[in-house]
């Protein structure tokens, strides 16, 4: 597993792009894609669905477990923090847009997708559905916050 970014940036993005490919036409051509982020969102939640993630029962099993279907896709890889009444996931090296494209909005999309895939793999581990992974809008190049806590 890399813990370094640097490494793994240099890596190539391939494998799982058909399977994503595959969810985004499939979310698009039932009439549902009006490009929000909940569509997103529920692509991610299908990704984590169909590449399921071991069961944990400590923090370091849960990145560990989610790193491995991460490292499936050269996705990047997840580093947690918990805190006091919230977890902190930093997604570290999440692939780019081709050629520098709408780097903006392919982070926004790619964050979107990462919070339905992070909220399912969650619930799947016991944790309640009624509260979302979020992403944190941060300027890190490299790197997406996202929170799981619940509002107050």
């Amino acid at each position: 597993m890399f813990s370094n970014q640097d490494t793994y940036l240099q890596r190539n993005y391939q494998a799982g792009w058909h399977d994503l490919v595959y969810l985004f036409f499939n979310e698009y051509t039932e009439g549902r894609g009006d490009k929000d982020p909940e569509a997103l969102r529920r692509i991610g939640q299908m990704m984590a669905q169909w590449y399921p993630i071991d069961g944990a029962s400590t923090v370091n099993e849960l990145e560990a477990s989610i790193n491995r279907v991460l490292e499936l896709f050269n996705w990047g890889f997840v580093k947690m923090a918990p805190a006091q009444r919230e977890l902190i996931l930093l997604h570290c090296a999440w692939p780019h847009a081709p050629e520098y494209r709408d780097e903006a909005g392919w982070r926004r999309a790619s964050a979107y997708v990462l919070e339905g895939a992070y909220s399912q793999w969650l619930v799947s581990q016991g944790a309640g559905n009624q509260v979302p992974v979020r992403w944190k809008d941060n300027a890190t190049e490299d790197v997406l916050i996202f929170r799981y806590a619940i509002n107050e």
